[in-house]
Order: structure tokens, then sequence, then C-alpha cells
């Protein structure tokens, strides 16, 4: 897919942050976004941020982890705007706990959006993608906790682990099929998600969520930085692309390195 002109580009938790740049950045490239989200107002926000620059955008309201709420949307989608070209999973949640401190309710959670929402995205989406015989491109985001393990990040590492391999064998499963699959790794990204952060147990202090807020601010990623990126692999149709200086450190790091990052996460 070398451009985006006239494409239908569908893109879950378009309400803010990455997933928000995303759908302004191949709105700009000429595509028709269809912004997928729970907050109508946000949503409303990003419409108008794609339109304000002469793109066209619909606002699709539904919650990822909802399997009925998702087949809903896309048929809709499908009967009323189109069959998508580029179908970005994007939506997400984070929360930093202890493993034995981390309620199955937060499990629940996690699995549902992170993983449950991808599943549901591709489930609903992909049969017409396919049928209509035209290829296209889907986007799962994971993240750099999607290639290392971190302390005191157990569910969302797990979460996003899972979004890397069902991405690489969705990736062998499409191949012949003109359809592209692209996970996308980033790092510490400055986005609203800082504010949605849930710590529990012993990590849900101040200081923890300094750290964090530290780290994110030293990283200077921005979720612009994210959107251009990931609209540069979608036109390569790259199969695996990290983010960020320390998204790129943790891949090399695993690689080559697994002794020193053992270390430097063990004490």
């Amino acid at each position: 897919m070398k451009d985006f002109n006239d494409r239908i580009v569908v893109v879950t938790g378009a309400s803010s942050g990455i997933g928000r740049a995303i759908a302004v950045e191949l709105a700009s490239h000429g595509a028709t976004a269809v912004l997928v989200g729970t907050n109508l107002q946000r949503l409303e926000e990003s419409r108008k941020l794609c339109e304000d620059i002469g793109a066209t955008a619909h606002v699709q309201q539904a919650d990822v982890a909802d399997a009925a709420a998702m087949q809903t949307m896309a048929n809709t989608v499908i009967n009323e705007i189109g069959v998508p070209d580029v179908l970005v999973n994007n939506a997400g949640v984070v929360m930093s706990g202890l493993i034995h401190e981390v309620e199955p309710e937060e499990w629940q959670r996690l699995i549902g959006i992170n993983i449950m929402g991808v599943v549901h995205g591709c489930r609903y989406f992909l049969p017409a993608m396919l049928q209509r015989g035209r290829g296209g491109h889907i986007v799962n985001m994971a993240s750099a906790a999607g290639l290392i393990g971190q302390p005191g990040m157990s569910t969302y590492c797990a979460t996003k682990h899972a979004v890397v391999g069902m991405s690489a064998s969705m990736r062998y499963e499409l191949s012949g099929q003109g359809i592209g699959v692209t996970t996308i790794c980033p790092g510490y990204v400055q986005t609203p998600i800082l504010n949605n952060l849930k710590l529990v147990g012993k990590l849900d202090t101040g200081k923890v969520r300094d750290k964090v807020a530290s780290d994110m601010k030293r990283n200077k990623l921005t979720a612009e930085d994210v959107a251009r990126r990931t609209a540069k692999a979608i036109r390569q149709n790259e199969a695996f692309v990290t983010i960020g200086r320390d998204a790129r450190a943790a891949y090399l790091g695993k690689r080559f390195a697994p002794g020193i990052m053992d270390r430097m996460f063990s004490r």
C-alpha cells in the first residue's frame, strides 16, 4: 500500500494519544478515517482534527473488549462506509502491580482490551477484507513491554507479548492473500495514558508515578512520531517496528545481551 488516498482506515482507541495521531496522520494523506472508541466527546474532537485538514472522518462508539458491540460496529462500518483498507488495532490500557497483588478482575480487564480488542477487530473486519480480494493492511499496536519482562508490569507485559506473537502468526497466515500485518512496539510515549495509569498494591505510590512520568519526559517520543513511523511501516509492509530509544534498546538487549538485561532488571 503505497498511498492512503481514498482508502478507508479504521482506528481503535482513536479518542486520544497514539490512536488519534495515527488517524490524523493517515487522514492527512487522503484516507477516510473511522474513529472507534468509548468516549464520544473525545472522538468528536478527533473527528474535528481530521476535518480541519480537509479529510472525512466518522465516529463509531464501541468497547473493543465487547464482542457484540464490536460486531455491530464492524457491520455498520462495512455496510454504511465500506470495507476498510487499513485496520489499526490500537486501543489499550496499562497498569502496574506485583503479580501476587493484581486482582483477577484487573487481569481480565487488560486481557479484554489489550488482547481481545485485537482479536475482535480482526474477527469482525478481516473476513470482509478477504472476501473483497483487494488486499489491505492490519496494524497491531504492541509495546516495548511486549519484548521484555519488566518488574511490576507482569499484567501489561503478558498482554503485549501476546499481541507480538499473535501478530507474527497473522502475518504468516495472510501473507499469500495480499494483506500485510505490522507489529508496532513503541517505548515510552508522551500521551494522556499516564493520566489513566492504574497502580495497585505496593506500587501504588507517588514515587512510582513520578518515575513513569520522568521516563516518558526523558524519552521525548510523541504520539505524532509514532503515527508517522506507523504510516511508513504500512507503506513498506514492515513486519515489526520498534519506535523510541528504550524500545530499540529492549529489542537489542533481549536479542544480543540477555544476561545484561537480566542483571539490570534483577537489581
